[in-house]
């Protein structure tokens, strides 16, 4: 395992054929997405103590405090500082052999996010259906293979409230009549798999896209090099992030616009439309309902009792 080497040669410890066992079945219980964002924390953090002379063996959990604190003084997300502090936690549990629970770090890490609230700082602007078809529209009308593709793939992710990972993951036979089945997901780690409906729009997109790039099997999204030259590699999370930024910006939606705008864009339209708070925890595959309650706040305030009973009164 290539981890495994990692951890060796930047720490200098030498691991047994035991230890290799069970960081190995540790690490293997890891999402893709978590291998790769611990090991991303994992670089940056031995970067940041190699100028101090410091190892990740002897971090302390005040030390940890203090990072955390100067990635917050840099504008990075709270949302990152977590996976930062779960990076650091599953190593000394998982490689060093001790359950620290970095209680210092913790209540950091809590005070960042309070404030973090209180500035409105990393919540990102939503992709409405309306934006969503002003967008693809703009997209598709230079009639490029690129822009049938890029405007199939937003569709998509609107319609399924699909993650930028499980959009880049999608093949052409992961489509069954209406329907997309989603192998595997960031709350789907086991595969059981799940069938979201495409609609009429968005089928009659993918298909013009398909036609266009003359796509029949393997990965759905790929990278066009000049000249509309398709490779048979997939998007990566990266490209499909910018696609959707650089495609907002050129049809003229403002904001902070991301990869995830398109889901928080179609739980806010769900709601306007009046779709309950299960509806959207469902549709958007979430395991509670505290995040699309957040994000439809405003609409499910306005269907609320003082708008339905106070505002309808008798005058």
């Amino acid at each position: 395992m290539q981890a495994l080497a990692t951890i060796e040669t930047r720490t200098g410890l030498q691991l047994t054929d035991d230890d290799k066992l069970r960081i190995g079945i540790a690490w293997d219980a890891l999402s893709p997405n978590s291998r790769r964002a611990y090991q991303l924390s994992w670089r940056q953090l031995n970067e940041f103590l190699s100028t101090k002379g410091e190892t990740l063996d002897n971090f302390t959990d005040t030390q940890l405090a203090a990072y955390l604190s100067s990635l917050d003084a840099k504008g990075i997300a709270p949302s990152t500082l977590s996976v930062n502090l779960a990076a650091v936690k599953w190593y000394f549990s998982n490689v060093i052999g001790k359950d620290i629970q970095f209680p210092i770090s913790q209540k950091r890490l809590k005070t960042i996010r309070r404030d973090a609230k209180g500035r409105g700082r990393g919540q990102v602007d939503a992709l409405v259906w309306t934006d969503v078809e002003r967008v693809c529209a703009f997209a598709e009308s230079d009639g490029s293979i690129m822009g049938c593709r890029d405007s199939a793939m937003i569709r998509l992710m609107s319609d399924c409230l699909l993650r930028v990972s499980e959009v880049v993951a999608v093949n052409c036979g992961h489509f069954k009549q209406n329907t997309l089945i989603v192998q595997r997901s960031k709350t789907d780690q086991q595969g059981e798999g799940v069938a979201l409906y495409v609609t009429s729009d968005t089928r009659n997109a993918i298909s013009k896209y398909r036609e266009k790039a003359g796509i029949t099997r393997g990965a759905l999204f790929r990278p066009i090099r000049r000249g509309g030259h398709i490779q048979t590699s997939r998007l990566t999370d990266v490209s499909a992030r910018r696609i959707i930024k650089e495609r907002a910006a050129d049809a003229g939606v403002d904001g902070f616009i991301s990869g995830h705008s398109l889901r928080v864009g179609s739980a806010v339209s769900l709601a306007k439309a009046g779709a309950s708070v299960v509806d959207l925890q469902v549709a958007g595959r979430w395991k509670n309902s505290q995040m699309p309650a957040h994000y439809a706040r405003a609409e499910m305030a306005e269907r609320g009792a003082i708008a339905r009973y106070k505002e309808n009164k008798p005058k």
